[in-house]
């Protein structure tokens, strides 16, 4: 992978982030729990591709 895409992956992440904080404050007292499950997924899925992009230039250096 490309190192450029670790920016559009943490970019990505933290909008999806946002988003789901906004929906936790806006929905309170009626938050679904599955709806919350798969808003959760793509925060996370795209924190971690940044991580992995990260630690593959990381590797890379160190070679």
């Amino acid at each position: 992978m490309s190192y450029k895409f670790f920016y559009l992956y943490l970019a990505g992440g933290s909008v999806a982030l946002l988003l789901l904080i906004y929906q936790l404050m806006a929905y309170y007292p009626a938050i679904n729990d599955v709806a919350l499950f798969f808003n959760i997924i793509p925060v996370l899925l795209l924190y971690y591709m940044a991580y992995k992009v990260r630690r593959e230039k990381e590797d890379k250096d160190l070679m």
